[in-house]
């Protein structure tokens, strides 16, 4: 699954792909277009070698928070039968007018909320996703409970986030004006934080995602907890510096934390923790 990952090769690649797309993206911001992109690039060219894929072809894949569902798509084309659970109806809107033609299964529903994907919960899926998803879900151990039974006895649950003190746990690149992208800036007490982006007049519906955003976060230390008490086996656990999204969107190199065995440096340094987690066997 090597590919050039040089920039002029992605902007073909972006070319292929939207000749593939209904003429339908006027109805979407260029923003999500780019997600889009990004979620077929990260598949094709990082999470099927992450995952150890030998066969795709009639598994089953399941994610949660796809989004554009670029990422399903992608598994689609090589053969596999995916399904997407997506809480937002802004971008599942998005992802149906972007895959209609894929023959993708997609469903609204709420990962914590067993009631609304019902249809799914006698399903077992080969490869379940979960990608910078789970750091903005309060119930975390819930979800991941709700993972596990949807889990099949050989199935891989691929799960990755920002950790909690890492430089951008806050989203904070998400503001527009530079000053508001400093690393470490939503650290500070939310009195100040919210005073900050203030006087940077990000708009008040944006302050308080960031705020929601800053209170939901997880630590890896957190995180492994949770694994645990879950009966998940860790198969997989890379601490990235520069996590493999960011070859995508600033081609960058990928980068492991270096300091990923010293307790808090392994926390403070990494921007992406990924694990692919397995059901341990009685």
């Amino acid at each position: 699954m090597k590919k050039n990952n040089s920039l002029s090769h992605l902007t073909l690649l972006k070319k292929e792909q939207d000749k593939k797309i209904p003429k339908i993206t006027s109805e979407i911001n260029k923003r999500s277009m780019r997600a889009y992109h990004e979620q077929y690039w990260y598949g094709e060219n990082f999470l099927y070698d992450f995952f150890e894929i030998q066969q795709i072809k009639n598994k089953s894949v399941l994610e949660i928070g796809p989004a554009e569902a670029g990422l399903l798509k992608f598994f689609k084309e090589k053969g596999a039968d995916c399904t997407g659970i997506e809480l937002s109806p802004l971008r599942f809107t998005h992802s149906k007018l972007l895959n209609n033609l894929n023959n993708l299964k997609l469903l609204t529903g709420d990962i914590c909320d067993k009631q609304s994907y019902k249809e799914l919960n006698n399903h077992k899926y080969d490869y379940i996703i979960i990608r910078d998803v789970i750091e903005h879900i309060d119930d975390k151990f819930n979800a991941l409970k709700n993972l596990y039974d949807l889990l099949s006895d050989e199935g891989k649950l691929f799960i990755s986030f920002p950790p909690k003190y890492c430089p951008f746990a806050g989203h904070q690149q998400t503001i527009k004006n530079n000053l508001g992208k400093l690393p470490y800036i939503h650290l500070l007490p939310n009195v100040l934080y919210k005073k900050f982006l203030s006087i940077l007049k990000h708009p008040k519906e944006a302050i308080g995602y960031l705020l929601a955003t800053k209170s939901t976060r997880i630590s890896v230390t957190e995180m492994k907890k949770i694994f645990i008490e879950l009966n998940f086996s860790i198969k997989k656990s890379n601490l990235y510096f520069f996590r493999p999204a960011y070859k995508f969107r600033f081609n960058l190199p990928i980068l492991k934390n270096p300091f990923s065995k010293i307790p808090v440096l392994n926390e403070i340094f990494t921007n992406g923790a990924l694990f692919v987690l397995k059901k341990k066997k009685s």
